[in-house]
């Protein structure tokens, strides 16, 4: 909706009137999302010449975008380091880079992250061996040899007949009392 609103701002009003869109839509959106309107918002200000603008709002758009995951964002700040930026200001993206790495590395959500991405990897993997089985059936086909195994496994082959438990020998010196004296 904001990039809707933003095409027809500018085409009647000009880019420097999309500002303030793009500041809102920062506010209000969630973080993905921010990030690529991000994107949209510095690549908008390179083209009207405000380098140190769009190198702030690369800045912010940082914190947002974990250098494992969203490449795309730290290749394209990269670029434009390198087109417009000196060793000073390079240095401090790499800065900013390492930082906002180890924050991720810290932060639950990019554990979830990784464990999602290895989830849809493994997933990924059984689709494309179409192989529908558990690990415990694999063994039991490999071991069975193709036929058919018991589940279980007996103890012995012949039952074994337990013999009842001895009879405790009887006291010599004990009491008899009987239960009617009460």
């Amino acid at each position: 909706m904001f990039t809707v609103y933003v095409a027809k701002a500018a085409s009647n009003f000009g880019l420097p009137a999309t500002r303030p869109i793009y500041q809102r839509a920062i506010e209000v959106l969630p973080d993905k999302q921010t990030a690529e309107m991000c994107l949209r918002f510095a690549t908008m200000e390179r083209k009207l010449g405000e380098i140190d603008r769009a190198r702030a709002i690369y800045g912010h758009a940082s914190q947002f975008c974990d250098p494992r995951v969203n490449a795309n964002f730290w290749a394209e700040w990269n670029a434009f380091e390198i087109e417009t930026g000196s060793e000073d200001t390079f240095r401090e993206m790499l800065r900013i880079k390492r930082s906002v790495q180890a924050q991720f590395n810290t932060e639950a959500s990019y554990i979830a992250a990784q464990m999602a991405s290895k989830q849809g990897e493994v997933d990924q993997a059984e689709a494309e061996n179409e192989m529908d089985i558990d690990p415990m059936a694999a063994m039991e086909k490999q071991a069975g040899g193709g036929k058919k195994v018991p589940a279980f496994v007996a103890a012995t082959s012949n039952p074994v007949v337990q013999k009842p438990p001895p009879e405790p020998e009887a006291n010599a010196e004990e009491i008899q009392i009987s239960d009617d004296e009460d």
